[in-house]
């Protein structure tokens, strides 16, 4: 057996590291692949902005309520929008998981479910401030102080507010959907559990969703699916769909794409139907890790949001809200 001076071994890591980081960048700002493949593929990726989509949904809900949802998007969306700039300014721990794009998934579950536990993914500052976790400790715990709600040692996945049953992240990929089968042996409550597309290949998130219709645990599991793993599609990775596999393990399972009142509708209906899982398609705008930008969007929830209040809002009416919650978020970070 060859042994190693530690020296060579260190040498060896970082140049191996360097080589990463450089890839990365590459991937990021070079990429190019054929051009007709690549359009192909936006085209199939954009037609999931209309996966399940109900008609008019958005019609059948309440002015207040949709005031509510469209308030709640801008809260997170202009939160994460200081913590990118915070980021960039390295005042931030290193490691930031930003939600912006995403905003929608957390928000669409968070009326039907505001009373349960949750278990946010890694990137999970969007369910922690869409159930209502407080937003100082989120903003002292990236910035690494002692009032942060780990004290300033976990950072970005590893938030929680116990006062509101957020429960946070360790930062091993998929480990809270085990959690959340613990959790709900103890807790006999509703629970709520994110991940992500790439966390559901790990055995031991498909392990746990099937003990939970074993047990008839009293979780609605949502899974994030950006269709990314760091950089690699679900395609490259995997040809079964995560609906097909919990619906064999017996869960009631629905695929569709992050309108936040499609959401809603399917939470108020799976919600009394537990154990179950909605895997919601959806856009991450921001690098894994980190505050720079993705390539351009298949689709801006968003916008297309702001898009459909306009049946229901005036206009004037909508940039209030924008206005208010930016003058909220920018508020909170230059207390």
């Amino acid at each position: 057996m060859l042994i190693y001076p530690i020296g060579v071994i260190c040498a060896a890591a970082k140049k191996r590291y360097s080589e990463w980081c450089s890839a990365y960048d590459h991937c990021i700002i070079n990429i190019d692949f054929n051009k007709k493949k690549n359009d192909n593929l936006k085209m199939n990726r954009a037609r999931l902005a209309y996966l399940g989509e109900i008609e008019d949904l958005e019609l059948k809900y309440s002015k207040l309520y949709s005031k509510k949802i469209f308030q709640k998007l801008c809260k997170i969306r202009f939160f994460e929008e200081e913590v990118k700039e915070a980021h960039k300014k390295k005042l931030t721990t290193p490691l930031v998981y930003l939600s912006i794009g995403q905003e929608a998934v957390s928000v669409g579950v968070s009326f039907e479910m505001k009373n349960s536990y949750v278990l946010a993914q890694h990137r999970g500052h969007g369910a922690y401030l869409a159930f209502n976790g407080n937003p100082l400790s989120l903003r002292d715990e990236l910035l690494g102080l002692k009032s942060g709600c780990c004290r300033g040692k976990g950072g970005s996945p590893m938030i929680h507010d116990i006062k509101k049953k957020i429960i946070g992240h360790c930062g091993l990929i998929g480990d809270q959907v085990p959690v959340a089968i613990g959790l709900s042996l103890v807790k006999k409550k509703k629970i709520v559990c994110f991940f992500g597309d790439g966390a559901a290949e790990e055995d031991y998130v498909l392990a746990a969703l099937s003990y939970a219709t074993q047990n008839n645990s009293q979780i609605l599991f949502i899974c994030d699916d950006n269709d990314l793993s760091v950089l690699t599609p679900t395609k490259d990775r995997r040809k079964w769909k995560l609906v097909d596999v919990a619906k064999s393990f017996g869960l009631n399972a629905v695929d569709i794409t992050d309108d936040p009142w499609l959401i809603d509708h399917w939470t108020k209906k799976l919600k009394n139907s537990l154990p179950a899982l909605i895997n919601i398609r959806t856009c991450r705008d921001i690098w894994h890790v980190g505050s720079g930008k993705d390539k351009s969007l298949d689709w801006n929830r968003f916008e297309i949001t702001k898009k459909k209040l306009k049946k229901i809002f005036k206009e004037n009416e909508i940039l209030e809200i924008e206005r208010t919650s930016k003058l909220w978020a920018k508020k909170i970070w230059k207390t």
